[in-house]
């Protein structure tokens, strides 16, 4: 086979039969742009202008700079962070060796062409429906079907992209690709997998979702009341509503939502994380329970063989050993250890198996890798069929002319009705922190992967572990958050304890051999009860993951082979290492580009960092609206005219919401976070808006009664509403650092600066003395009630933690009902 021509190649290309990928990793400059401009407030806000516009009233359409201003804003950070993403997810590219005129390539799996013959083995995701010319393989169908059992596959059977390779390889002809296939789904599906739920983004919807429904009828019955029933003119009626309908709209927070998610992917970025699900930042913050892959996780992955050994019924632990360290002469120097010329033929025996055995089994692994380097492949007896390994039978081997069956594999899977004293034997070893694989015999020559009849151990091979240097230091971290880990293997669980705990995992010693859990019963109390699990098998990973998150934990899980997949698709947040495989990495909400594991604090802080900042964000634009809708309400029940023009509106946004939230959204608040970020945004927001209503509605009283004057009335709840403002933020922002002195004082000082020199531009006017002296009593006294109603508020809050709801008071049960 010689594979497509170059010729052949760009023909198909021509004719759009490659394998081009539909759904990119990020959004298209097209879909950036029209996703920030049109939105339903974008829309809203069009119809207000055009409105002022109508009634020629031209300054009050000024707020339209901000709108535009926020929407380029978003625009070019989204476009510098889609161009970070996308050189980082260059280094995650899907790649698949492909035959072409006679050679071997390795090629992004977009650039696939109908016919192309293409290899796959051992962790590979199928990239494009193909059929199998030569080979076999086991492929796991998860991600199309959702049932997670292994397929045998063989010449002639076809293979669906978006399944992956769980053992074997094979030479495969592409026979769909694109839209004729699930190639061009992948992603989508992937993503689809990875849109788990987010209390950040339900909360923001839940938000917008009832401002979205009261914000048009409210503003209509406003229109309705100045125009038709108070008489105004049409000009005032139309300034005061539009005024009314801005104060409503949190114009800016989704795009400062949009914006502090995208810098904290872009910070990740430098350090080698590519988020590939925005919101994953968020949910990885909040996580209490981590599950952590040993192997490439606390592990680097790389196995080393550290001794060998004859295995007899009877023997004593470390009898007849040989020195396997490969920088020594192993061959000559181990058998003069041996005790007997017996052994050392036997030992001989053994080590001419194993170099047949690497010779025709392929698999990818850590664990292959290092029996290939200890025993160098050699190809001299004759095979009659291999048996590559798979992570359910957790065993490989080959069946030889005139030798019969040679497994390896761990003992439990080798022999699963139990040999005492081989059991007893591995343990010692696995206590020590090694990994013991079995090298058994039968006479027998299997025709199946099944377990041939008379199989016997022949040897052990101790094999050990290189713990990643980063991985003390980062357990030690999660544990200090108080985030509960989980160490998960498919190896002897002593074996896995002992390696946790020489990597600094607290209760190492909890462990359970996943063998032992049969029912979901027992599932649910093992994952309370234990810290490391071993002998897990893929599915049992993933129950884990249902279990944990059953018993209301938000759940992580860090994997990087095909056995992990399942249970990153399940978690509330995946991370994969890019070392590891295709499949993995497609699931994967976070990709770490250098496997270091060391990375993850960094991605927990800088969704802490996002999360407090926005909740903070969000309580300054909710005040605004809150306050708005209950003037908006007055007015139409009890006022004559709404107390704001548009402009003015703009000023308090501007100095009190916009400028000063972008800014300290900046700050690095690492903070601890729960699951109250509504509760807290109310309970943040409640106070000055109530306090804002109650200082507005007394100074619309007494124009109404005593003034007469709009001007005055304008002015007077400017000055208060600005002041309070500036209250409000020292408020949710305390206690106040240098930085944020700054900020809110300098921006007090813009607002009131800009209310003197832009006067006239504002519709602002001089106040009577009797206005002053309201003015001064208001600004002077409203802090303090701010601050009061913030404490009761807290206090009830703190009682409905503690206490059951009968017991709470008000506030505590209207708190617990706003959470819910």
């Amino acid at each position: 086979m010689t594979g497509l021509t170059n010729e052949q190649v760009q023909e198909r290309i021509a004719e759009g039969k490659v394998n081009a990928n539909e759904n990119p990793n990020t959004r298209t400059y097209k879909q950036i742009i029209r996703e920030n401009t049109l939105t339903f407030f974008n829309f809203l806000n069009l119809v207000l202008l055009v409105l002022v516009l109508f009634v020629r009233s031209y300054k009050n359409s000024m707020f339209m700079g901000i709108i535009l201003i926020n929407t380029v804003i978003g625009i070019i950070q989204e476009v510098r962070a889609k161009k970070t993403i996308d050189k980082l997810a260059i280094l995650t590219e899907s790649k698949t060796v492909v035959l072409r005129e006679g050679k071997k390539w390795n090629i992004s799996t977009e650039k696939l062409v109908i016919d192309d013959l293409i290899f796959l083995k051992t962790g590979d995701q199928v990239p494009a429906d193909v059929k199998i010319l030569e080979g076999s393989v086991e492929v796991n169908e998860s991600l199309l079907t959702g049932e997670s059992d292994n397929l045998a596959k063989n010449p002639g059977d076809e293979l669906f992209s978006g399944s992956f390779v769980t053992s074997g390889e094979a030479c495969c002809q592409v026979i769909h690709v694109g839209k004729d296939n699930y190639a061009s789904q992948i992603t989508s599906e992937a993503k689809e997998f990875k849109r788990h739920n987010s209390e950040l983004r339900n909360s923001l919807n839940a938000i917008l979702k009832v401002i979205s429904i009261i914000i048009v009828p409210l503003g209509a019955m406003l229109f309705y009341k100045q125009y038709y029933i108070v008489g105004d003119t049409l000009k005032d009626s139309v300034v005061n509503m539009v005024a009314a309908v801005l104060g409503m709209i949190p114009e800016g927070l989704v795009l400062l939502t949009s914006v502090a998610l995208t810098l904290g992917s872009m910070v990740l970025a430098t350090k080698k994380t590519l988020v590939q699900e925005l919101y994953c930042i968020e949910t990885l913050a909040r996580v209490d329970t981590l599950c952590l892959d040993k192997t490439g996780t606390i592990t680097e992955g790389t196995m080393k063989v550290e001794d060998v050994q004859l295995y007899e019924s009877g023997q004593d632990s470390g009898e007849k050993t040989i020195d396997t360290d490969a920088e020594t002469e192993a061959g000559s120097d181990s058998m003069e250890d041996a005790t007997s010329e017996a052994d050392k033929k036997k030992l001989q025996e053994m080590e001419h198996i194993m170099e047949n055995l690497m010779s025709v089994l392929h698999d990818q692994n850590a664990t292959a890798d290092a029996l290939r380097k200890r025993f160098p492949a050699k190809s001299d007896l004759k095979l009659v069929h291999a048996i590559p390994f798979s992570s359910d039978r957790k065993y490989s081997g080959a069946v030889f002319e005139e030798k019969g069956t040679y497994l390896i594999g761990a003992a439990q899977f080798l022999f699963p009705e139990g040999n005492e004293e081989l059991l007893a034997h591995c343990s010692t070893y696995a206590e020590e922190g090694f990994r013991i694989l079995i090298l058994a015999h039968s006479d027998e020559e299997t025709e199946s992967t099944k377990l041939p009849a008379g199989l016997e151990p022949v040897g052990l091979f101790l094999i050990t572990d290189v713990i990643r240097e980063e991985a003390p230091d980062t357990l030690a971290f999660f544990d200090s958050q108080g985030v509960d880990l989980k160490v998960i293997s498919g190896d002897d669980p002593v074996t896995v304890s002992a390696i946790a705990k020489k990597a600094g995992l607290k209760n190492a010693d909890h462990y359970i051999d996943a063998t032992t859990i049969t029912t979901p019963e027992e599932m649910q109390r093992a994952v309370a009860e234990c810290s490391v699990f071993g002998r897990v098998t893929p599915q049992q990973k993933k129950q884990m993951v249902q279990a944990l998150q059953a018993q209301k934990h938000t759940v992580a899980m860090t994997g990087d082979g095909v056995n992990d997949v399942l249970a990153l698709k399940e978690a509330d947040c995946s991370i994969a290492m890019a070392a590891g495989s295709d499949a993995a990495k497609n699931i994967a909400n976070v990709v770490l580009l250098d496997s270091n594991f060391g990375a993850m604090p960094h991605i927990v802080n800088q969704g802490r960092r996002v999360v407090n900042n926005i909740r903070s964000a969000a309580s300054m634009f909710l005040i605004k609206t809150i306050f708005s809708v209950l003037l908006s309400l007055i007015t139409i029940f009890f006022g004559d005219a709404y107390p704001f023009e548009p402009i003015q509106m703009s000023l308090i946004s501007a100095c009190a919401v916009g400028i000063p939230t972008f800014l300290l959204t900046q700050e690095n608040n690492y903070d601890k976070i729960d699951h109250t970020f509504l509760r807290h945004v109310f309970m943040n927001a409640f106070p000055a808006a109530v306090t804002i209503t109650g200082c507005v509605f007394t100074i619309m009283l007494v124009c109404q009664n005593v003034y007469h004057s709009n001007t005055m009335l304008n002015t007077a709840c400017v000055l208060v509403t600005g002041w309070n403002y500036m209250a409000a933020l020292r408020t949710v922002y305390s206690p106040l650092n240098t930085y944020r002195k700054v900020i809110i004082y300098g921006m007090q000082f813009v607002f009131f600066g800009g209310a003197v020199i832009l006067q006239n531009l504002l519709t602002l006017g001089s106040l009577e003395f009797g206005m002053i002296i309201l003015v001064f009593l208001l600004m002077t006294f409203s802090p303090v009630v701010i601050e009061a109603i913030t404490s009761w508020i807290r206090k009830g809050y703190e009682k409905s933690l503690d206490k059951d709801e009968e017991d709470m008071g008000v506030i505590g049960k209207f708190l617990k009902r706003v959470q819910k």
